[in-house]
């Protein structure tokens, strides 16, 4: 985003940790950020609130709870507490261009090149003073067990309380219960290292723009798939912010309901106007920092992502009468959870419902969860008649992405596509 490139371009290599602990920062990231155009009014309003977050981390206008991708976020914000995720913060460092600057402190900290490179920046970040110093630490473990190993490390680091949820990778009655006992607990710890109290309204309120939002993400996806053409390359991704951040936050829904009406507005024109692109269903996340990948596939390629695995709603409406079991059920739900068939019947619904030609899966370096089971997705979807490629890379390392590479292998996949049709 140009936001980023005029950020660096005004403070450069002079980036520190005190910097982006000061409020004038921030003032200033505003000022650029109402000068800059958004495909979407939505975007514009995620981007305002990603600011905002981000500010009340750095100040530390109430407790910060650093969580974990998919930790569930209604607790945190039925608390008034301020969450602020490592990962995302990994990801706005790559095109701030401070990734190898705090990847070679992870390393000088102990931490291996082979591990994920989101937890290795998140590590650096953490113990230089770059990102807003937590209160507390939470973890999920589910999708992902390095970040509750590096939670674990931190949290001894800077002699902070950690919280680990340990989640089951099957969905049954006993591991529900398991679950939800966790989280339980996991409010009483909060609430006893942040003197705060969750009252039956507070939990009801969280739930309650927790359910508005995922309503209107389902309408959303209900008319991406009506209009699939009708975002740009990227453009969807970009929402998954509010999937690791926004659960339970009051703006949440407001966002989605916005880009649900820009896109009824836009969906039958771009469709008539872009209706020769080939469609592609884009599983796990992107590259962060300055790339050619997105406008490779729109405009030499004349592909476009219909949609993304990550903008998914696989939950139920959650039941405040029963907070504890119905976000054990939310979380025990995700399609990456447990055997690898779950995932792959999610990718063949998606893929029909998408009226896709392709999936392409963007493979992190390091996170084995996404990459470990590619081979298998490549073969089974194979005898459904479904292309499958593993795009090899790094979502915020830039040494680790070859664009020669990456664009030789995705012209070959699409040539075959195209050649075969």
């Amino acid at each position: 985003m140009d936001l980023y490139k005029l950020l660096q371009d005004k403070i450069g290599e002079n980036i520190t940790g005190k910097l982006l602990s000061s409020p004038y920062t921030f003032k200033a990231a505003r000022l650029l950020f109402r000068k800059q155009k958004f495909p979407f009014q939505a975007t514009r309003m995620m981007v305002d609130m990603g600011l905002k977050q981000a500010e009340d981390a750095y100040q530390h206008r109430a407790p910060v709870v650093w969580t974990s991708a998919f930790f569930p976020g209604e607790l945190i914000h039925a608390l008034g507490l301020i969450p602020f995720a490592p990962e995302v913060g990994a990801a706005t460092a790559a095109p701030l261009k401070l990734v190898p600057k705090l990847m070679q402190l992870a390393e000088e900290a102990g931490f291996d090149s082979d591990g994920c490179s989101f937890h290795r920046c998140a590590a650096g970040g953490a113990l230089s003073g770059y990102f807003p110093s937590p209160d507390l630490l939470a973890a999920s473990s589910h999708l992902c067990d390095g970040a509750a190993h590096l939670f674990s490390f931190l949290s001894q680091r800077l002699k902070k309380p950690f919280f680990c949820l340990d989640v089951p990778a099957e969905q049954q009655a006993e591991s529900e219960k398991y679950l939800a006992d966790q989280l339980e607990e996991f409010v009483l710890h909060l609430e006893k290292e942040t003197g705060r109290k969750l009252t039956r309204e507070k939990l009801r309120q969280a739930f309650a723009h927790s359910n508005r939002a995922r309503k209107a993400l389902l309408k959303v996806n209900k008319l991406r798939q009506q209009y699939p053409l009708s975002m740009r390359s990227g453009e969807g991704l970009a929402f998954v912010y509010l999937v690791f951040m926004g659960q339970g936050h009051p703006r949440t829904p407001l966002i989605y309901e916005s880009l649900a009406r820009e896109l009824g507005k836009r969906g039958d024109k771009n469709q008539s106007r872009e209706g020769g692109k080939m469609r592609l269903l884009w599983l796990h996340l992107k590259p962060y920092y300055d790339n050619m990948l997105m406008d490779l596939l729109e405009d030499k390629l004349q592909c476009r992502i219909a949609f993304e695995e990550m903008n998914y709603v696989h939950w139920e409406p959650l039941d405040p009468e029963k907070p504890f079991l119905s976000l054990a059920r939310k979380l025990l739900g995700h399609p990456s959870l447990g055997p690898i068939e779950k995932r792959l019947a999610l990718i063949e619904r998606l893929s029909a419902a998408y009226q896709v030609q392709a999936v392409v899966q963007f493979s992190h370096w390091g996170c084995r969860q996404a990459v470990g089971g590619s081979l298998y997705l490549k073969e089974e979807l194979a005898k459904k008649g479904i292309h499958f490629l593993s795009l090899d890379g790094d979502c915020v390392d830039r040494g680790s992405f070859p664009p020669g590479q990456t664009q030789t292998r995705l012209e070959s996949f699409i040539e075959m596509i195209t050649g075969q049709g």
